[in-house]
């Protein structure tokens, strides 16, 4: 029993030695980072705070004229890798650290942040807090005008983080004086390129020397979006603006609360965008894009005049536009298609579209996921069909009774002579077949009665981008070449 006293007694004897010393060693290891840190000449710190037992270090009143310039009231790290020996020695992920170089932490803070770059535009960040950090080494050895770009796409493919979220970020463009401004941005699952989610909160663009925003989204969102082959691109020692940067791939997108004074002035509002793919095989993938409300209304200016009085004639106040299309891919039998791209005008229409191409090789593919147009021209992928459809909800009698005030004739005439002109019309260096004319007298019979009409190609065989040379031949018969015909429907 009394072996058992002693033991439990030099235990407690050695845990208040410790709890003691404790204290101690991280005023010391705070004064070690201090120095450390400001041992370059370009970094001061106002204070230092170090938790050894959570491996956390905390610096305020960070002062930096290392890339550039850096400011930052707080800035604190916890869970980087650094043992007790590092910190009593003033080594963490701050010291000595340059461009290049790897860095991992658990947890890392920024507040009242901010950061010029070498042509003077600047960063300001309210609050920064990033979980999971880390980052892999990197080639920093870049230069000339793009050397941001360049370096940005290179940290971002070298980096992981679990989250990351920010607020008030703003960044002003020294070359304009404009500034872009976000409220809040949050990523998830960030991965060499790719992230989970993104949200941003309150973006907006302003012109300098003013206040008001020009443009501006109350809210974006994304999942799943796959940027590493922009990355790559972007990353390259030879990028310059102009280079194709890839396609970017993405599950789901949206933006909302369009506004701004350069929607305002031009008369344009709009409710939301959005996108979403699905992907029903490994090689296949089905896409749907929608513009919800965009709505045009007469503005200042010599065009909103001539808006304005273009509606008055068609009996309208604002164009209200909605747009909707969706598509697939199969790449693995080599096609692409347009299921039904519609553009509904309210009080008017809609007109829609349909599409199939066979053929989309892996010269196809490779083009658009690079974004390298020029492989398309060594493509052989071809238009098997298309179908164009006008439903009139009175866009026909709006519309003729626009060019009636415009040519001071009555409704009557005006949709005659439209209709007349239709019939007779000989479009120059095409071949006028008798099926050409039929196809005229049916869109000629569409304005004159209204109902749905129907325009369609059935190329036999399909149309490559060789055949479609053929179109360029002086009298090509565009009937035979493109298996045209048109029906009426009511």
């Amino acid at each position: 029993m009394r072996k058992v006293l002693v033991v439990v007694l030099a235990v407690a004897i050695v845990g208040s030695l410790a709890a003691a010393a404790l204290p101690l060693a991280e005023r010391y290891a705070a004064g070690q980072i201090k120095a450390a840190i400001e041992q370059d000449g370009q970094t001061s710190v106002g204070a230092v705070e170090v938790g050894l037992l959570r491996r956390r270090v905390i610096l305020t009143d960070v002062h930096s004229q290392a890339f550039g310039g850096l400011t930052a009231r707080r800035w604190e790290a916890r869970g980087f890798p650094e043992s007790f020996g590092d910190l009593l020695e003033g080594r963490t992920p701050f010291t000595d650290f340059k461009l290049g170089d790897p860095l991992r932490a658990d947890h890392f803070e920024l507040a009242d942040a901010r950061f010029t770059d070498s042509d003077g535009s600047n960063w300001s960040v309210g609050s920064l807090s990033v979980d999971g950090l880390d980052l892999a080494p990197y080639d920093p050895n870049v230069a000339g005008p793009y050397r941001l770009q360049i370096l940005t796409a290179r940290i971002a493919k070298a980096l992981k983080l679990r989250h990351v979220e920010a607020t008030n970020v703003s960044y002003g463009l020294a070359a304009t004086g404009d500034s872009l401004a976000m409220r809040r941005v949050a990523i998830d699952r960030f991965d060499h390129g790719s992230l989970g989610t993104l949200v941003i909160v309150g973006s907006e663009a302003v012109p300098r020397n003013t206040t008001d925003a020009a443009f501006k989204i109350d809210d974006m969102r994304a999942k799943d979006v796959d940027l590493k082959r922009v990355v790559a691109q972007l990353g390259e020692r030879s990028w310059q603006p102009g280079r194709p940067l890839g396609r970017v791939a993405v599950s789901s997108a949206s933006a909302s609360g369009f506004g701004g004074t350069l929607l305002s002035r031009n008369g344009v509002s709009l409710e939301g965008v959005s996108l979403e793919t699905t992907h029903e095989a490994v090689d296949s993938s089905r896409s749907r894009l929608r513009i919800d409300d965009l709505i045009l209304r007469p503005a200042g200016g010599l065009e909103g005049a001539r808006l304005r009085l273009v509606l008055q004639a068609m009996g309208l106040a604002e164009l209200k536009l909605g747009f909707d299309c969706a598509g697939v891919e199969r790449r693995g039998k080599g096609e692409l298609g347009i299921d039904r791209c519609a553009l509904a005008m309210a009080d008017l229409g809609e007109v829609s579209l349909a599409a199939n191409f066979t053929g989309a090789d892996e010269t196809f593919w490779r083009a658009i996921d690079d974004g390298d147009a020029m492989l398309l021209s060594r493509s052989a992928i071809a238009l098997a069909s298309a179908r164009v459809t006008v439903a009139d909800k009175g866009m026909i009698d709006r519309s003729v009774r626009a060019l009636a005030a415009g040519s001071g004739q009555s409704s009557q005439i005006a949709r005659a002579n439209l209709a007349r002109d239709i019939r007779t019309y000989q479009p120059p260096d095409i071949l006028i077949t008798e099926d050409l004319t039929k196809l005229f007298d049916t869109v000629a019979r569409f304005v004159e009665q209204g109902g749905t009409l129907a325009l369609e190609a059935k190329p036999d065989p399909p149309l490559g981008l060789a055949a479609a040379r053929g179109l360029s031949i002086t009298g090509p018969d565009l009937v035979s070449l493109l298996g045209l015909s048109a029906t009426l429907s009511r």
